[in-house]
This record gives structure tokens, C-alpha cells and sequence, in this order.
């Protein structure tokens, strides 16, 4: 329809100009009229196609002959040199009309290589920020309607025969010849159905999704008006779309499953470090037990009392280590395999401390304990059985790697919207270099001055890391003055507090 209004257009142009040249051709001589029928046929060169301006250059070359050169309003010519004169204006008329549709067709040409790159761009950014499948398929679909204009369904491939079989949703392959269209692209990797040479009778364009390695898919687009003419730019902005959307979507794939290779490698890896630690760390108690078991059943006549009361004591510590341990090989899977459940409530902390040093008042029964929270210390978004689990880490890890008789400070303030806690001692720190690695699986600090006996698993801290990011926080180590180390992690005070407080938290 465009292309015919443009003939008319051109044939309206020349009509004016020769009406206007018939006023004028009393004050103006013949080469003037030819040069007004020359400036017409610039103007829709300038404004219409190739096709419409050669109709406008014979036009204007009858139009002259017909209305300007005597004998007027007849086609006899009568002075010979008027045929050079239409010659010249033939010549000049498609010249210029060359000239003009090259000119505008770069320009078209230009923009439709900037409108391609601006889509190809905008679908790009916004691929990028997509973290998941179905994010990536949406913002796909939304690029591709908006070019195409219309209804579109993008179909994975999934190892299926025929890819039409589960997606009805849309009714897009009620159609036979849909459905034969969407079957030979995907085996052929061709664009097939409206606008194409293959399946041309199909209401529906299928393009496939395109990798270098394979065809991962097809995207159907059921154009809005089904009885249009599908135009070239039109068809080639909508394929360089389906590829671009191809090469995003098998580097998702290709991201997908590089992660969970590396998972898999890392399970293993933790599960051969589990192994490890239960085979080294579980053999100096199950030893201890074994010998102190077998003292008891083979001289239990000859053994005193209290030898017979520090064996069993033997057996009840070596029973707690192994208990402690087989806690923490579990917390750390729950940390690591994302199985850490967090259940938040509001409540004073005090609460979990002091469950923890009630736990642990026996093993901590060589170390003061001094506890400094603020007076205005708030309550806390936390999971208390969580929380306590930290403290109990932290104050274990203190006493196990300080001199019997130092000191242990725990202390809390708020600070923003945050709450601080630290666990400090004052035993040999920990050396320069090592206050991220602490934090590491089956790490064993090398601190030097050590007198309490050893035994950690090495999954303490990194346990205490993993369920105080579960809460939202971070945990770090600091140096505790001129000696002694102090972990300190926070707590955030996210979304509004209780509108009441508890009546156990004032009690």
C-alpha cells in the first residue's frame, strides 16, 4: 500500500508542476520550464524510491513535450533539437534518481543496522541481569513480541521427538501446518512458516534457537495481523534476536553446568575431608574409651576406687568429644549443603548466652567469665538455638586455645542497625596471616603457647560463619590488644520490632 501511494504521490508532483509551468510558460523560456521539470523529478527522487522517480523523469520529459514544445499539446517535434534537450533530461532524471535511492537506501540500510544493534544491545543488558531460566525465557519473549508484534512461545529442547507436544499454551500449534513448520525448523535449523519459503501457508514464523553447537530450541511468533506481509528488515531483526537469545541461553546452560560440576567436586571434596576427620579424629577417643573399658572389665578387682572413678570419667570426656564432633560434621553439611534452616524471633540475647554458658559451665570452669552487654542492648531478630550454637563455638574455641586461668570477655552493643558481639580472650592470639584462614574447614590454628589439650574437629568457626550468614551477618577476627584474639560478629536488626515486649524477656 505504501509503495502505490508513493506512485501517486510522484504522478500528483508532476501534475502540480506542469500546471504551474502552463502559468508560467508566458514569462519563462523553454529551457526554464525543462529545468522546473527537472527540480520535480529531484524533489521525488529525494522523497519516494527508485521506481516512483523514473515514472516521475517520463512523466516530465511527456508532460514538456506535450504542453511546452511546439506545436503545443501534441508529441510531434518538429525542431530536432528539442531531442537532445529530452535526452539531456532523461539522462539528468534517472541520474538523480540513481543517485537519491542510493542515498536513501544506505540511510535505510544505516538505520536498520542501528535499530538491530539497539535490540540486540537491549536484549543483551537485560540477559545479563536474568539469574535464573525462566527470567531469561521471559525477557526473550518480551524482546521478540515487541519486534515481531506479536504472541510468542519459546520452546527448550528437551530430547522430545516433537517439540510441540507439551506446549499448548497459547494455541499456537492447532494448526497443522504450525506444527509441520515448527518440526522442520528445529530439524533443518531454518526459520520456516509466515514470511519464509518453507511452510509459507503456516500462520505462525518459527525460528530456531541457533548455538554454534547445536539448535537448543525454536521461538514461535503468531504475528497479531496473520495476513501482513512479513518485511525483510522485520524477519532479520527477529532471527538476530532468536541468536543472540541462543548464545545467552547456552552460556546459562553451559554456567549450569560448569556449577554443578564444581559442586560435585566439591561435595567430594568435603566428603573425603568428612572421612578424613572422622578416621583421625574420632580414633584418640574411641582408643581412650577402648583402653579405660577394658581396664575396667579385665582388673576390676584390682583397680582402686579412684582409678575405677577416673577411668569412667575418661570414658564420659572421650564420649563428649565424640559427641561433639559427630555435631559438628553434621551442622557443617547443614552449612554446606544450604539445609540450614533459620527461624527468627525477637528476643533478648541474653537468653542464648546464657544457655551456652550453662552448657559449657564445666569446660569452662578454669576460665573467668566476664559478660558486658549494654543496658540499651535491644531485642534480636535471631534463631536462639542457632545463635547459642555460635557462642557455644566461640567460647569453646577460646578455652581450648588459652592457658587455664585466662580470662574470657563477652561483650555486646548496638551500632546502627546492628548488633556487635565479641568473644574475646587473652591468650597467644593468633599469628599474622591467619585471620581468614581460621575460618576454613578443618583448619587447626598454630598458635604456640596451647596447654589445654587440643582435639577440635576444625569446623567450629566455619560453622559459626555459615549460621551467622544465615542471619544476614558477618563474622571476623581481631586482635585482642598487645595479645589474645577477638571474634566478633553481628547481627542485623531487620524489619520492625515486636510491638510489645514478652513477658519471659522482662522476667
Amino acid at each position: 500500500m505504501r509503495r502505490i501511494a508513493e506512485y501517486g504521490w510522484a504522478i500528483g508532483i508532476i501534475a502540480v508542476t506542469t500546471g504551474l509551468a502552463l502559468v508560467l510558460r508566458p514569462y519563462l523560456q523553454t529551457i526554464d520550464i525543462a529545468m522546473v521539470f527537472l527540480l520535480a523529478v529531484v524533489v521525488v527522487a529525494f522523497r519516494f524510491r527508485r521506481g516512483p522517480a523514473v515514472v516521475a523523469s517520463l512523466l516530465s520529459i511527456a508532460a514538456f513535450d506535450f504542453g511546452f514544445v511546439p506545436p503545443y499539446y501534441t508529441f510531434d517535434v518538429r525542431n530536432p533539437d528539442f531531442f537532445l534537450t529530452f535526452a539531456v533530461m532523461l539522462g539528468v532524471a534517472l541520474a538523480m534518481s540513481q543517485l537519491t535511492g542510493t542515498i536513501r537506501e544506505q540511510a535505510e540500510e544505516s538505520n536498520e543496522r542501528e535499530q538491530l544493534a539497539a535490540a540486540l544491545y537491549a536484549l543483551s543488558q537485560d540477559l545479563a541481569g536474568a539469574t535464573t531460566l525462566q527470567d531469561q525465557l521471559g525477557l526473550i519473549t518480551r524482546h521478540i513480541s515487541t519486534a515481531g508484534k506479536g504472541e510468542v512461545l519459546v520452546l527448550l529442547d528437551d530430547g522430545d521427538p516433537d517439540p510441540t507436544d507439551h506446549a499448548p499454551e497459547l494455541g499456537m500449534f492447532d494448526s497443522v501446518a504450525v506444527r509441520v513448520a515448527a518440526q522442520w525448523s528445529r530439524d533443518h535449523g531454518e526459520p520456516a512458516g509466515w514470511g519464509t519459503a518453507h511452510c509459507a501457508g503456516a500462520e505462525a514464523l518459527v525460528v530456531p534457537l541457533r548455538s554454534p553447537s547445536r539448535v537448543g530450541g525454536i521461538i514461535v511468533l503468531r504475528p497479531e495481523k496473520p495476513d501482513g506481509v512479513l518485511s525483510p528488515r522485520r524477519r532479520r531483526l527477529i532471527e538476530a534476536l532468536a541468536d543472540q537469545a541462543a548464545l545467552a541461553l547456552e552460556r546459562g546452560q553451559l554456567a549450569e553446568r560448569h556449577e554443578q560440576a564444581r559442586m560435585e567436586v566439591e561435595s567430594e571434596r568435603l566428603r573425603t575431608a568428612l572421612l578424613s576427620s572422622l578416621s583421625h579424629d574420632l580414633r584418640t577417643p574411641l582408643s581412650s574409651i577402648e583402653g579405660a573399658a577394658s581396664s575396667l572389665l579385665e582388673g576390676s578387682d584390682r583397680l582402686s576406687d579412684e582409678t575405677r572413678r577416673e577411668m569412667a570419667q575418661t570414658i564420659l570426656e572421650e564420649s563428649r568429644r565424640m559427641t561433639r564432633l559427630v555435631a559438628n560434621l553434621l551442622d557443617m553439611v547443614r552449612v554446606e549443603t544450604g539445609a540450614l534452616a533459620v527461624h527468627k524471633e525477637w528476643q533478648p540475647l541474653e537468653e542464648a548466652l546464657g544457655v551456652a554458658l550453662v552448657r559449657l559451665e564445666e569446660r569452662l570452669a578454669g576460665h573467668p567469665v566476664e559478660t558486658r552487654l549494654a543496658p540499651d542492648l535491644p531485642l534480636v531478630p535471631v534463631d536462639d538455638l542457632l545463635v547459642e550454637q555460635v557462642f557455644i563455638n566461640l567460647l569453646e574455641n577460646a578455652s581450648r586455645h588459652t592457658p587455664v586461668g585466662t580470662p574470657i570477655t563477652i561483650s555486646a552493643w548496638p551500632e546502627g542497625r546492628s548488633v556487635i558481639v565479641e568473644v574475646a580472650d587473652q591468650g597467644a592470639g593468633i599469628p599474622a596471616g591467619e585471620e581468614e584462614a581460621v575460618f576454613r574447614k578443618f583448619h587447626r590454628s598454630t598458635c604456640a603457647d596451647r596447654t589445654s589439650p587440643a582435639g577440635g574437629s576444625g569446623l567450629g568457626l566455619t560453622i559459626c560463619r555459615g549460621i551467622v550468614g544465615a542471619h544476614g551477618g558477618r563474622i571476623w577476627l581481631e586482635r585482642n590488644g598487645a595479645k589474645g584474639a577477638a571474634f566478633r560478629f553481628t547481627l542485623p536488626l531487620d524489619g520492625p520490632p515486636p510491638a510489645t515486649v514478652p513477658d519471659e524477656a522482662l522476667d
